[in-house]
């Protein structure tokens, strides 16, 4: 999720091919610490736990909404929501009893698997917060002259975001191998499913076309059934 950190909307060609290039960099840079992961030190663990963390926290910026759909104390619980899903997955300590025992065996073949998982979740992430552009929020909110999004991502879901992240999180948890991950990920997919439903009721509430998107468009999962 560190590649979040590095995604902003390109205003000409220059600032698109910056960003390939600092994507690549940052994508060799992830296989690289893979490779590495059982060598890496608990405390760089750490670090790359507050990664995920910054790339959230990079996508929270203030603007003005036209409606809004929650109570201000739901954003900070999202944050410790997150915090404690970082946490689950990258700091050894929280490996306590049942928590540090593995559900799946130590095998390479299941952590490149966990690998791959783990990439895609992120590269679904991005490509549907591109798509969103200037109507993403971290809150459950619409912006002034909002547009109900139906392309890329967003034709066969309604909320791929979320759903890149879930699927980077059991990616992650995957590699770790342990019941914490397992926890980590229904601990953030609880918190997204409640966080999907306040949207689709402020979005049905605004758009008339809504009705059909959701017909259309799987909830976290994709629905390809063709466009009538």
């Amino acid at each position: 999720m560190g590649f979040g950190m590095f995604w902003r909307s390109p205003a000409d060609p220059a600032d698109q091919s910056r960003r390939r290039l600092r994507i690549a960099i940052l994508g060799i840079t992830f296989v690289a610490l893979f490779e590495e992961r059982h060598s890496i030190p608990a405390g760089w663990m750490i670090v790359l736990g507050i990664a995920w963390g910054a790339t959230a926290l990079y996508w929270v910026t203030p603007r003005t909404a036209a409606q809004s759909g929650e109570f201000r104390f739901y954003r900070a619980l999202r944050l410790l929501v997150l915090a404690a899903t970082f946490a689950l997955l990258f700091w050894e300590r929280t490996a306590v009893g049942v928590l540090g025992m593995r559900f799946a065996p130590e095998l390479r073949a299941l952590a490149i698997g966990g690998f791959v998982i783990a990439v895609c979740g992120i590269a679904l992430a991005l490509w549907a917060r591109t798509n969103l552009g200037q109507y993403w929020s971290d809150k459950v909110e619409l912006r002034v002259d909002h547009q109900l999004i139906r392309t890329g991502p967003y034709a066969h879901l309604r909320h791929p975001i979320y759903s890149g992240v879930l699927l980077g999180v059991a990616g992650t948890a995957l590699v770790v191998g342990e019941w914490r991950g397992v926890l980590a990920f229904f601990i953030l997919l609880v918190n997204y499913i409640i966080k999907a439903r306040r949207e689709d009721r402020i979005l049905a509430g605004t758009f008339a076309d809504f009705t059909d998107h959701k017909k259309q468009a799987g909830f976290l999962l994709p629905n390809f059934r063709r466009r009538s």
